[in-house]
């Protein structure tokens, strides 16, 4: 079985989810373009329930099997792999089961009580079959991201997303013509399909390739059912009731957004218009480099799990310095670019819904947004899940403090300052408890100082990287993403001109 580097295994993620994600716009564009910011509205109603659901099912496996799968690779005890992986697909599957028909159950007060509007009926329906699916489908990635091999995992997110698209584009035409609330229900049904794909190509894989594990070298390697089933439910419930409680309170905040605008003087389809392109439109876009920083927290997790293992604590320590740096590196750059490009680029992506100055104020929760994706996964790799939690919670009470007092006062201004007050609060936490743990010496010169000059540099030199382009004369959307694509080069230049990121380092990293 061959091993990857943890920087390897990010980078094919990283690449996958940028085809991913291009695909998921092409597919947000046309999707907008069909149904408008209510429908959009709508459809970003049943996210939180879908969240609420899926993340408290899926994370826990998931890193509860790749931080096993990691430990027995790294003892070469390479035939309890299969073991641990089917016992983690038969818990969380019948758990996904058994919440679907829970939801079915009481599918009329989450409808009309909670999420307030009847249109989400067709969509939440349709979501019902996803949930068994995608939490089956959770434990076959963390064998996977457990062998460093994320090739599999990164090919079936690829056929999920087309099969997506494929469904939505095919079906828009019937479902567009009998209702909003049928269309809306369309994305759930292309949701469906493309999870039921992805798992289908997991398994062909897995299957295929579980003939290539070696046997038993001793009785003493082998782990009993129950021995495994004890320790994924010790690994995975504390991190799924981190999510559980993370994900309810992340959904009652998105629940009060469209509430609170109301009360802010908006009538009610105003309101879910500029909640649809607040979470729908302008978030997507922020979220988009994030795929940089969820690879890296999702291969962080058997990376430092493998080192901690071997009690190589060195390694431990560069592996969460260089991923901290990287994702500073990136926030920076991706800050001067929303801030320089925040009308041209809304303009590009959705011409006809004005986000520019939605896409201005988040480009300031870029930093602090990717970082703490980034210290999720190392806490997770440390085993410190609950205090995790613990910061969580205060985030997100800060955050819908905010949505309550805030936004009927500023509107959606007064969101986004919660969004970036308590995601500074969540890292400085976060971070202090990595430093805590590991020993780990903050490098700010290197973190903060270096890549926040070029950021400055970058969003005052921005007009003269654009005159540049001016002399090929490129216009319309060719000429914006020229002008994005050359400031981010020119950032990425300068990053290595005043030493944030180093050649040496880089070549040692990926080797």
């Amino acid at each position: 079985m061959t091993k990857k580097s943890f920087v390897g295994s990010a980078i094919v993620l990283m690449i996958a989810g940028l085809i991913v994600r291009v695909l998921g716009f092409i597919y947000r564009i046309y999707l907008s373009n069909l149904i408008g910011a209510e429908g959009m509205g709508i459809f970003q109603l049943i996210s939180p329930v879908y969240s609420l659901i899926i993340l408290t099912l899926s994370s826990g496996i998931s890193i509860a099997v790749s931080k096993m799968v990691a430990e027995q690779t790294a003892k070469n005890n390479h035939a309890n792999l299969p073991r641990i992986t089917y016992c983690a697909l038969a818990v969380v599957a019948t758990a996904g089961l058994m919440v679907s028909i829970g939801i079915l159950i009481f599918i009329d007060p989450i409808v009309n009580i909670i999420l307030k509007d009847s249109r989400t009926y067709y969509s939440l329906i349709l979501l019902l079959p996803c949930i068994p699916v995608i939490a089956a489908a959770s434990a076959v990635k963390g064998y996977y991201y457990g062998v460093q091999d994320v090739v599999p995992t990164a090919c079936s997110q690829i056929v999920e997303q087309v099969v997506r698209i494929g469904i939505v584009m095919a079906m828009s035409g019937y479902f567009l013509n009998i209702g909003l609330e049928y269309a809306c229900a369309l994305a759930t049904v292309g949701m469906a399909i493309g999870e039921i794909s992805n798992l289908t190509v997991l398994i062909l894989i897995f299957k295929m390739r579980k003939k290539k594990i070696p046997p038993y070298k001793s009785k003493k390697d082998f782990m009993r059912k129950r021995t495994i089933l004890a320790k994924i439910v010790k690994i995975s419930v504390p991190v799924s009731f981190n999510r559980f409680i993370t994900s309810m309170m992340g959904a009652v905040e998105l629940i009060l957004i469209p509430r609170m605008l109301l009360i802010s003087g908006m009538n009610y389809q105003a309101s879910l218009a500029e909640y649809g392109k607040l979470t729908g439109m302008a978030m997507p876009l922020v979220f988009f480099p994030s795929l940089v920083t969820s690879s890296l927290a999702t291969t962080l997790v058997p990376a430092i799990s493998e080192a901690l293992s071997l009690k190589n604590f060195k390694t431990v320590n560069y592996r969460i310095s260089k991923s901290i740096q990287f994702t500073f590196i990136l926030g920076f750059i991706f800050t001067s670019i929303f801030i320089g490009f925040s009308n041209e680029i809304g303009s590009l992506i959705y011409k006809n819904e004005n986000i520019g100055d939605i896409l201005y104020l988040l480009s300031f929760t870029c930093i602090f947004i990717y970082l703490q994706q980034t210290l999720l996964g190392i806490l997770n790799g440390l085993g410190k899940q609950g205090i995790s939690l613990r910061n969580s919670i205060v985030g997100y009470i800060i955050r819908i403090l905010f949505v309550v007092y805030f936004i009927p006062a500023y509107g959606v201004k007064g969101y986004i300052a919660g969004i970036i007050v308590s995601s500074a609060c969540v890292c400085i936490l976060n971070t202090y408890t990595v430093t805590k743990m590991t020993g780990m010496v903050l490098d700010f010169r290197n973190w903060i100082l270096k890549p926040g000059i070029v950021c400055i540099v970058i969003i005052f030199v921005d007009k003269y990287i654009n005159s540049f382009f001016n002399i090929f004369n490129i216009g319309g959307k060719g000429a914006v993403i020229a002008y994005i694509l050359g400031n981010a080069a020119v950032a990425f230049g300068l990053m290595f001109v005043v030493g944030a990121i180093d050649k040496e380092e880089v070549l040692k990293l990926f080797k």
